[in-house]
């Protein structure tokens, strides 16, 4: 960008030029002639502004030969001048409205004038700044690639490992799948996994780590939930699918509440009378809990209020706490996350290095951890062998993800096997240097 001194003073200069005494007296002389019933051409008004503007003293040099718009003679063109500069102290207020007139005008030259050298810089700079850009993106990806591509390849696997399990359960009609409304909604929540898996790569690939940990957020939750009706009533799992009427008529009270609905229409306001209606056939069923959060869990726990925190606690997840509190900085726009999320290339917080792949490796971890918990959780109570075995794969793929991970970050810090011979050697050799002797005084 152009400094702002350059702009500003590209303002300044057509200001000052519209507002110079060159462009303002010949505006206050018209003025003051049309006060007097004077009929001045254009032409001997210049003459006089120019005559006014080259005065020395008091001696003004009118180069204009009788007879003229002034008078026939020299007494009556001296005498009408005079009578213009007496006349002229008096209009100076109509400066202030020429002036402003004049002003006017010149801002939106002034702006175009701006708007035209951010416009060329813009444009000799576009190039560059793109190429820079996408070698930045080119040059992260390469590195996450390198570091941790193994193991994203590994993980993309898995997840089509887990959505072919729950195809394989839903046809079982086994363990957790054994009632219909459990086994829609978790084949639905499995399925919904798959998606989610999905975006955390494509942001992993790209060096994304705060995008990828926030997308393991949300598979986090997933799995709680998913988790948690497996062990629970197939009537919990009507709840829950019956708690989509709550949360859409929720975002449809809020549209209206902000005036960000959309237009009225019968088919709409039928569709919104439809979910009241259902709302309170819900109410009327379960209770006036059920229109919360985690409505549809409180009831069958029956408690008055249910936080996710509580499910996580029943489905024995609270072991991924820490990584879910990490995300939710990630999602949030806490201090934590502004000053340590990744950017386009290497950077320092206190004095720490901070690579451009930090991060990814935390997402994968965690988002396959989930997984293959999830899946252990709806396997618990099957006995088909086919399932049993592909949830053993799981496992074990999720094992191979995590000693890949570990691997990987042993080759950062140095904790590798070449990086270990050095250290020994470095340690033999200081071993046999000699003591050096001490004498006291």
């Amino acid at each position: 960008m152009k400094k702002p001194s350059v702009i500003q003073d590209a303002l300044d200069r057509c200001l000052a030029q519209v507002t110079s005494r060159e462009q303002l007296l010949p505006l206050v002389l018209a003025k003051v002639a049309k006060r007097r019933n004077l009929s001045l051409p254009e032409l001997e008004i210049q003459c006089l502004t120019t005559a006014i503007l080259r005065a020395k003293g008091d001696v003004i040099q009118l180069d204009l030969d009788p007879p003229c718009a002034f008078g026939e003679n020299e007494e009556e063109i001296q005498a009408t001048v005079q009578e213009l500069l007496d006349v002229l102290e008096e209009s100076m207020t109509d400066i202030g409205d020429s002036l402003t007139e004049a002003i006017s005008q010149a801002i939106p030259d002034a702006l175009a004038k701006v708007a035209e050298l951010v416009s060329d810089h813009i444009s000799e700079q576009a190039l560059e700044h793109t190429l820079h850009l996408r070698k930045a993106h080119s040059d992260r990806a390469e590195t996450v690639q390198r570091l941790w591509g193994t193991a994203i390849d590994q993980f993309d696997f898995l997840r089509h490992i887990v959505l072919e399990w729950n195809y394989a359960a839903v046809e079982h009609r086994g363990g957790a799948y054994v009632n219909p409304n459990t086994a829609f909604a978790l084949s639905r929540l499995v399925a919904r996994t798959y998606e989610v898996v999905g975006e955390i790569i494509m942001l992993t690939r790209a060096g994304y780590a705060d995008g990828a940990l926030a997308r393991w957020r949300s598979l986090h939750e997933i799995c709680v939930v998913a988790m948690f009706l497996a062990t629970r009533s197939d009537r919990c799992a009507q709840m829950y699918l019956s708690h989509h009427w709550v949360e859409e008529l929720r975002l449809l009270e809020v549209d209206r509440a902000s005036g960000t609905a959309r237009a009225t229409s019968t088919h709409r306001d039928r569709y919104v009378r439809d979910l009241r209606m259902q709302k309170t056939a819900m109410l009327n069923k379960f209770g006036t809990i059920f229109a919360s959060d985690y409505g549809w869990a409180s009831v069958e726990l029956g408690r008055a209020k249910t936080t996710f925190r509580d499910l996580e606690s029943h489905v024995g997840l609270e072991t991924l706490r820490r990584g879910y509190q990490q995300a939710n900085s990630t999602v949030h726009g806490g201090a934590l996350a502004t000053l340590t999320r990744i950017s386009l290339g290497p950077g320092g917080i206190d004095g720490t290095e901070v690579p451009p792949a930090y991060g990814c490796e935390v997402a994968i971890n965690y988002a396959t951890a989930s997984l293959s918990m999830m899946v252990a959780e709806l396997c618990l109570e099957t006995e088909n062998a086919d399932l049993v075995a592909m949830s053993l794969v799981v496992h074990n793929c999720a094992l191979k993800i995590r000693e890949q991970i570990k691997q990987a970050q042993k080759k950062i810090s140095g904790d590798s096997p070449r990086a270990r011979i050095l250290k020994r050697k470095a340690a033999q050799r200081e071993s046999r240097a000699k003591p050096r002797r001490t004498f006291r005084r």
